[in-house]
């Protein structure tokens, strides 16, 4: 597959009729038209069938038409000079990983990182956290921030990808994801899960514009419609220009989590980006 275009991108999340209003004016709109983005997919998407079977599931990923992968946390195992030869291998890049607090504190974040830089990924997102008190959140803000310099010299950055907790859980009036990222410098990565926004009734869109740039890599995930991208209640024709423009997206990250078809779905999910106009 190749990269999304520019004007591919448009009609994901604009239209024919903007494209041709970029085009006749291209000074006034063009911060509207998204830049090209490729896609990857989260592995934790088809998790089952890659722990009976990576190399062909690698395999099929690239076949399904994707630019890429996010690790889950662990790898399934895998070696990661054998996993970077098998990426290679299906012309596929590396989009980061998901990894747990404690593979990045400081007794572990050498190994973490070194396997990181031998698959070519440079983004380190954690994908949970919770906490009961707005301290609480402070102090998980604080970690995340202190984690910035040390991953400077590996070339890495760390970041925080939301389930729904963080939008609804407020403290003197303002959700956990808006402390955290208040209270992070800009290096800290804004990986924003679509899906678990809608499902917490939140726009995501707001959070994408405030936090501008940072949302280099991103969860385009469904809310609704068996969780197939374009079949639920998603607004990605707010969203993915969001994405491609205030966001400073590098990566669109398809996460599809039905257990009963997975691999269909993942295959089905990019078909449904692709489509969206």
């Amino acid at each position: 597959m190749m990269n999304l275009s520019r004007r591919d991108l448009l009609k994901l999340g604009i239209g024919a009729v903007a494209c041709a209003t970029c085009a006749a004016f291209p000074m006034n709109l063009m911060a509207r038209c998204p830049k090209s983005v490729p896609i990857a997919l989260q592995l934790y998407s088809i998790r089952e069938a890659c722990a009976k079977d990576l190399t062909g599931m690698i395999e099929a990923v690239a076949k399904m038409g994707y630019q890429g992968v996010e690790l889950m946390a662990g790898n399934f195992g895998a070696d990661a000079k054998e996993f970077r030869k098998l990426i290679d291998a299906n012309g596929l890049k590396c989009a980061g990983t998901h990894t747990g607090k404690d593979t990045l504190e400081d007794a572990n974040m050498a190994k973490t990182c070194d396997y990181m830089a031998e698959i070519g990924g440079k983004y380190l997102i954690v994908p949970w956290y919770d906490g009961n008190s707005k301290e609480d959140w402070l102090k998980f803000a604080e970690w995340l921030t202190s984690r910035v310099e040390p991953l400077k010299k590996y070339g890495m950055q760390v970041g925080f990808h939301n389930h729904s907790h963080e939008m609804t859980k407020m403290f003197d009036g303002k959700c956990a994801w808006d402390i955290v990222f208040e209270n992070t410098p800009l290096e800290v990565i804004h990986q924003i899960d679509v899906g678990h926004c809608v499902a917490a009734g939140v726009d995501p869109t707001p959070f994408i514009k405030k936090y501008a740039g940072r949302t280099k890599v991103n969860h385009v995930a469904e809310w609704g419609g068996g969780g197939i991208v374009g079949k639920g209640e998603c607004k990605w024709n707010e969203i993915l220009p969001a994405m491609a423009n205030e966001g400073g997206a590098e990566w669109l990250i398809i996460e599809c989590e039905n257990n009963v078809t997975p691999v269909q779905d993942a295959a089905d999910c990019l078909k449904g980006l692709k489509a969206l106009v």
